[in-house]
């Protein structure tokens, strides 16, 4: 089997002889694709925001996410203002949409079982109790939410 060996044809010799054996410019070697997957992959920080109506702000909010083709990882901590607010608890700004398919993300959040549940083709996640039940903002009032997971887009 062949070896492609395209990529290392943009490459330049810091010299400019072009000369077997000299020294390759390493901003150039930067910018070669030495791996396919590379070209599939986008990352960066998204903001999570109050998607109950509540018109919250969070603080402290840190997230980061992965794109993979269909696959988007996402992570991510906050915590919620005092509030009394009867709204069910939502979170928004997901960095790509949802699917056809509701899933759900992962949280971790000591002293209460939270499940979040993110339904087809939004960027908007809801809280929920285990049982089923929707969790309010009061529900949060002054928490830290972490919370990581894995979701498909369209």
């Amino acid at each position: 089997m062949a070896i492609d060996r395209g990529p290392w044809s943009a490459l330049i010799d810091d010299d400019g002889s072009n000369l077997v054996g000299t020294v390759w410019n390493k901003d150039t070697i930067k910018t070669v694709l030495l791996d396919p997957i590379d070209a599939q992959i986008t990352a960066g920080t998204w903001t999570p925001t109050d998607a109950s109506g509540a018109g919250l702000v969070f603080a402290q909010v840190a997230a980061r996410y992965w794109k993979l083709d269909k696959f988007v990882i996402v992570q991510g901590g906050l915590t919620y203002p005092a509030t009394a607010n009867a709204l069910q608890a939502k979170i928004g700004g997901l960095p790509v949409a949802n699917g056809p398919v509701t899933g759900g993300l992962y949280v971790s959040y000591t002293g209460m079982a939270v499940q979040m549940m993110l339904p087809a083709a939004v960027a908007t996640v809801s809280l929920w109790a285990p049982n089923g039940a929707p969790l309010t903002n009061a529900a949060f009032t002054g928490m830290v939410l972490q919370f990581s997971g894995v979701y498909l887009t369209a």
